[in-house]
């Protein structure tokens, strides 16, 4: 088990103030002050440092936070395969964005099944952003994400690199696509429908359009809707265009229920990453999982 004082430390960099957290961890202020100072002269270096009455960590201080918030997620995996291995099966904890929990995870999965049959798996579906969080606090023991993240706060394998295309109905394509590419304001004319906000996808598209200096508010409406099924019967319905990867519509690009639009200057791939906590002691299992990922594709 860790020392206490490590959980008062994590708490006073989450709040970075020592009243709330010792509101949070239900302990007198004089005690958050002495558990740090223990931390000080245990490592022999300055953890935190007062700017006036702002509380702010220091450099060695960052880097204990994120070795020790990479030690407590162990300690919560350890308790868990400890309690595993009295009923003699195994558990993986991950979590994954909604189109590799759609059109990666299965595939993946049950060829992991296939060699590891009595494993219990639990998977949580959200966006990028709400996984690392996850992934910081031990909920998680990794996560398959698409898109940008800080690769230096992390362990990481890429899996594959994915085509992110504009896509329409037939009506579209059959009265717009007949001639070349389209401009991107072109295409402004039209219904959007697109994801919610915080998620990988559609932040490619804001980030796209940021870069040109426009913005999704550029497009005449918008729809929007979490669930990518519904998008793809929305837009096959000529309800609007939207842009996802082409992984996610090829079987719908392959019947002509769906039209990839010809966007004049979008060229865009993303990464997949499995994305795990720097120095965890699980990283050899982490690396082994991983090798079922990469594989998805075979293409990189």
């Amino acid at each position: 088990m860790l020392d206490s004082r490590i959980y008062t430390f994590l708490e006073v960099c989450r709040t970075l103030n020592y009243t709330r957290a010792s509101v949070n961890l239900h302990i007198t202020q004089p005690a958050v002050t002495q558990h740090i100072r223990y931390l000080e002269e245990l490592y022999q270096v300055p953890l935190v440092e007062m700017r006036g009455k702002k509380v702010c960590l220091t450099e060695q201080g960052k880097i204990l936070e994120r070795l020790a918030a990479s030690m407590c997620a162990d300690e919560m995996h350890i308790q868990e395969a400890l309690h595993n291995s009295m009923h003699r099966r195994e558990k993986m904890v991950m979590g994954a964005t909604l189109t590799v929990g759609e059109f990666v995870i299965p595939t993946v999965l049950g060829r992991y099944l296939e060699d590891y049959p009595d494993t219990d798996i639990s998977i949580s579906v959200k966006n990028t952003e709400n996984l690392l969080e996850m992934l910081e606090a031990g909920e998680i023991e990794f996560a398959v994400v698409e898109g940008r993240f800080d690769k230096s706060a992390y362990s990481y394998h890429l899996i594959s690199r994915e085509k992110y295309i504009g896509i329409c109905g037939e009506k579209f394509f059959l009265e717009c696509c007949q001639n070349g590419n389209i401009p991107m304001e072109a295409l402004f004319q039209n219904r959007l429908i697109v994801r919610e906000k915080g998620s990988g996808t559609r932040g490619i598209l804001e980030q796209f359009l940021q870069t040109h200096n426009q913005s999704l508010d550029k497009f005449k409406n918008r729809i929007e809707v979490s669930n990518m099924g519904a998008i793809r019967k929305l837009v096959a319905q000529n309800c609007g265009i939207s842009f996802l990867y082409e992984a996610v519509v090829e079987q719908e690009l392959g019947r002509e229920i769906l039209y990839e639009i010809p966007v004049e200057g979008f060229q865009i791939q993303r990464e997949f990453n499995f994305v795990y906590l720097k120095n965890s002691i699980f990283s050899e299992k982490y690396d082994k999982i991983s090798k079922y990922f990469e594989s998805w594709r075979g293409n990189i």
